[in-house]
């Protein structure tokens, strides 16, 4: 079978792999929809050293086989991949901090020996049945796909330091900038702004729980001051991960407020630590998510309270997606969220 795999500096290859076998403690998942992360995206641009079985993340599947050691999972669950839970023996889960254990994030990255050699850009694929989420059996393949980045955003939520009534901007309205904002009224937020150059975004950000949208520039931050009566807003989630955003994100925020950042880069970023230091702010990080927290996302998708398909613009089958992924990366497209049926064609 074929696998869509970035392997090196702007290239994107469709390669041929063994159809996957369940290892003892593993399943065999028949991939009905991928989506594209920006993460793929950037490993294609800046030539990232990006394992295989993260290239594809976003994906639902329902298992086909099982092996002889899995009791967790049937024949037939409609699953989604994750991180797996604390081994419960290394150093942080010893210490209490299971979500950081070690072996699983090596797993998650595909930094063990067993590691699928490809993600969900591909018709099938392998996993260790500890870090899939299984997900309800009325969710839409469209709306599974779209579990992974919501539970993206609704960790960052859980990571930060918002509180009910809360005036919150999020400052980049791309995928993730888009379900952070939904996320973060669900959570209580009083008043969510959305800053985003682009007037189409702006206008999808109100569609996903946005009060005020505003367009980024030098005199955001005097709308922002205006809007929250001369203060700033109590939280900003930078959710586009460049230093620009970062620095707008810092702007907007209140003395004794707090930034979380989401997006993700590999760039170096200036930081004026003065800036940090005489507001006394508070800077979280958000990486990932549990797997409690997806099972948590699915049932609020299906249930209405979190609505994540308006992302979704464009379906592509694999033979579509090496050029597909290049007119991201160029922007000559600029939809939300691609989702690949690696079955179709």
């Amino acid at each position: 079978m074929r696998a869509g795999i970035v392997t090196g500096l702007r290239t994107f290859e469709l390669l041929d792999v063994p159809e996957p076998a369940p290892t003892e403690h593993g399943v065999v998942v028949e991939v009905q929809l991928c989506g594209v992360c920006g993460s793929d995206i950037h490993a294609y641009v800046d030539g990232w050293n990006y394992p295989p079985v993260l290239c594809g993340h976003e994906w639902i599947g329902k298992v086909v086989a099982l092996g002889s050691g899995v009791t967790s999972i049937t024949e037939g669950d409609l699953v989604m991949g994750g991180l797996a839970p604390g081994c419960g023996a290394c150093t942080y889960c010893v210490a209490g901090h299971t979500h950081y254990c070690k072996p699983a994030s090596r797993a998650y990255n595909g930094l063990v020996d067993d590691a699928s050699p490809h993600g969900g850009f591909a018709p099938y694929l392998a996993a260790d049945a500890n870090r899939l989420a299984v997900l309800p059996p009325e969710i839409s393949p469209t709306q599974g796909a779209l579990v992974e980045p919501t539970s993206v955003a609704f960790h960052a939520v859980r990571q930060s330091r918002q509180a009910p009534g809360d005036t919150v901007a999020v400052v980049g309205a791309g995928p993730i900038g888009l379900l952070t904002a939904q996320c973060s009224k669900l959570a209580g937020a009083a008043k969510v702004i959305v800053v985003e150059p682009n007037p189409e975004r702006r206008e999808m950000a109100l569609r996903f729980g946005a009060d005020i949208v505003l367009d980024s520039g030098a005199g955001t931050r005097a709308e922002v001051r205006e809007l929250t009566k001369g203060v700033g807003v109590d939280l900003a989630y930078d959710a586009a991960g460049i230093p620009a955003t970062l620095e707008a994100s810092i702007d907007l925020v209140r003395r004794g407020g707090s930034v979380c950042m989401v997006g993700v880069s590999s760039h170096p970023t200036e930081v004026r630590t003065n800036r940090w230091m005489t507001k006394e702010l508070s800077i979280t990080t958000s990486f990932v998510f549990t797997l409690a927290e997806a099972t948590t996302v699915a049932g609020l998708i299906v249930d209405g309270r979190l609505d994540a398909e308006p992302l979704h613009e464009a379906t592509v089958d694999l033979d579509a997606l090496p050029a597909t992924v290049e007119a991201l990366a160029s922007r000559e497209l600029t939809a939300l969220k691609v989702l690949v049926d690696p079955s179709a064609g």
